[in-house]
Order: C-alpha cells, then sequence, then structure tokens
C-alpha cells in the first residue's frame, strides 16, 4: 500500500535537572515518515528523522528514531535519538495526550524529557507546534509515497 510524508516543527523550551531554574530553548524539524499505511495501521508506528536544537546541550544533531501511535493509552509517542554536543548518544522521549476534550493540545503539545546515553534523565522539555504560524507549511510538506 502507498504511504505518506510530511514535516513537522515543534518550538519551546527544556531544562536540565542539573540546573533546572535556567529554561533554554529547543527545537525539533521532523520528517515523519509511514512508508505503507497497511503497515502503519497493524504496528501504529512510523519513522522519525530530522534535526533537533536543545540550547547548550545538543545544539544542531542529526535526530532519528521512531512515532507509536497509541489509541488504547490516547497517546502518541516521540522516540528519538541524536547526539549531544560532547559526542555522547542521547534520547529524548515525549508524547502527545489524545483527548478530544483537548483538540488543540493534542495536536500541538509534546512534553518530553532528556536522556543520556546511561537512560538517567538529563533534562525535560515542552515543545510546541505552532498552528497558527505553520499549519500551511505542515500542509504544503504532506506528500503521498508510493
Amino acid at each position: 500500500m502507498p504511504g505518506f510524508a510530511y514535516k513537522e516543527r515543534l518550538h519551546g523550551g527544556y531544562y536540565l535537572l542539573a540546573d533546572p531554574t535556567l529554561e533554554r530553548a529547543a527545537d525539533l524539524v521532523l520528517e515523519v515518515l509511514a512508508r505503507d499505511v497497511g503497515a502503519l495501521a497493524q504496528t501504529r508506528t512510523a519513522e522519525l528523522h530530522g534535526e533537533v536544537r536543545f540550547e547548550g546541550y545538543a545544539d544542531s544533531a542529526d535526530a532519528h528514531g521512531k512515532l507509536v501511535l497509541d489509541p488504547e493509552e490516547k497517546r502518541a509517542s516521540y522516540e528519538l535519538t541524536f547526539t549531544a554536543n560532547d559526542g555522547s548518544r542521547c534520547r529524548f522521549r515525549g508524547y502527545k495526550e489524545l483527548s478530544w476534550l483537548n483538540l488543540m493540545d493534542s495536536f500541538t503539545l509534546v512534553s518530553g524529557s532528556l536522556y543520556d546515553d546511561t537512560a538517567r534523565e538529563m533534562g525535560r522539555a515542552v515543545v510546541r507546534f505552532d498552528l497558527r504560524g505553520d499549519w500551511a507549511s505542515l500542509v504544503r510538506s504532506i506528500r503521498l509515497l508510493s
């Protein structure tokens, strides 16, 4: 079966647990790839590729991972790996809470944590898709895959 792809830009902030009073900028520019709609329906998993920026931690890092849709838990989970400024492998795990009662946050708000290469939580982030500013670029980025 054919698939689809689109690009999503998320912007917000994060803090390191070692210094929770210092809010820093966070940006994620991700392409979501579902190469086969049939496989997506079965696995509920799409690929993620793109770039992340966690100011002062990973200032410009290629990222890859997966987006997992879980209708039973009413969540869309983001799982990304990338390399920090110091060369260590890191992970971002975030999620969208899916709720009919709060559709705006369901589609725009991602809360998550940063982990080092030993799976120790290093920081927490809240990033958001700017529905007003970026919806047109999101729609333009949608493409069908054969």
